[in-house]
């Protein structure tokens, strides 16, 4: 079945337990993940339990056809649901996936796993589509890029969270900024929120967010201060990426902010590699499309890919928690994250 655009979040929020597998879909893949990422929460009652969530891409399922369909039918070891998350750049590898909803649809395929496959762009005439949207079983949800409407509820939900709210005049200025791709518009907010401070940090009375705020997270050299660390780590270049780290902690700039701002740039690839990798894709992600920084950002996405860019995408997603849950200084967190993903790409490259 396809759902509504208005009903998708609902969807994921609160799933039908009729309902054993979920397409998720489109151009804007920070939405696509978003939604796939709450569906999941909303199904497992601990997302992290490795025993009740299986990971596969479009790699496993090139490599090993059937390792989708023995996922599906494995049981927990340790009781209750399962679920199996297939992620994936489009069309390719979605053979295996329209086979286990076509015997779900059959009943020759009764599991208790649910199935959510979050994918890239897809053509109406692609065999996915065609697969899940006639389906009973299957819902297909497709993600486009928020206009200012759902950008502002979603800015304003996550300031409010945080006990801030933003000027009007602020509010006509940033939005815009934000259009493009949900993942880049949330880890714009999330940079507006530390600027401000969380709850707990501001000084009493500064909850407004004002146009002055926004020009100052806008301003290009806090973007270069960033950059500085971010592109030696993803070029391999470590000890030029951990001169730059330190150089930037210890002139006050948050570690934390870099982590955001990292996990920004590896959104930023997954667009334009999932996007075809043209112009087009270049100004969809918000990449730089002139100059040298265009050119270190397009050898970044030939270095980061398939596999190692979802890997990467994990270990900053890690990092982030760890930050969260853990006595350990965000400091060195983040530190032993760049030289991981310093390293990954200098073998990359060679």
């Amino acid at each position: 079945m396809k759902v509504s655009a208005r009903d998708a979040d609902a969807r994921v929020r609160t799933p039908d337990p009729a309902i054993k597998a979920y397409l998720i879909y489109g151009p804007d893949r920070g939405l696509a993940h978003e939604r796939a990422s709450t569906l999941v929460k909303s199904i497992l009652s601990d997302p992290d339990d490795p025993f009740a969530l299986t990971l596969l891409t479009e790699e496993d399922l090139k490599s090993d056809p059937a390792a989708l369909a023995d996922a599906m039918v494995a049981m927990s070891l340790t009781g209750g649901q399962r679920l199996v998350r297939v992620r994936l750049s489009g069309e390719t590898g979605g053979g295996p996936v329209a086979d286990v909803i076509s015997e779900i649809e059959s009943g020759s395929l009764a599991p208790q796993t649910v199935l959510v496959v979050e994918s890239g762009d897809l053509t109406p005439r692609g065999k996915l589509r065609k697969t899940f949207e006639p389906a009973k079983k299957a819902l297909s949800i497709a993600c486009y890029a928020d206009d200012a409407r759902s950008l502002g509820s979603l800015a304003e939900d996550l300031l409010k969270a945080e006990g801030l709210s933003i000027a009007p005049d602020a509010r006509m200025v940033w939005l815009p900024r934000l259009e493009g791709d949900r993942a880049l518009a949330r880890g714009e907010i999330d940079k507006l929120i530390l600027y401000k401070g969380l709850r707990d940090q501001r000084t009493p009375g500064d909850d407004t967010v004002t146009v002055e705020d926004v020009e100052v997270i806008a301003a290009d050299q806090g973007e270069a201060q960033m950059d500085a660390v971010i592109e030696p780590a993803l070029l391999g270049r470590l000890a030029e990426a951990d001169k730059a780290y330190v150089r930037s902690v210890s002139a006050g700039g948050s570690p934390v902010a870099i982590l955001r701002a990292l996990q920004r740039r590896l959104d930023q690839i997954g667009v334009v590699q999932s996007s075809g990798g043209d112009d087009a894709a270049l100004a969809r992600s918000g990449a730089p499309r002139f100059g040298p920084q265009a050119d270190a950002f397009k050898r970044q996405v030939g270095l980061w890919r398939g596999r190692r860019l979802e890997h990467a995408r994990q270990l900053a997603f890690q990092a982030e928690r760890d930050v969260k849950r853990s006595g350990s200084p965000a400091e060195a967190l983040v530190s032993e994250l760049l030289i991981r993903l310093a390293r990954g790409a200098a073998q990359a490259s060679r």
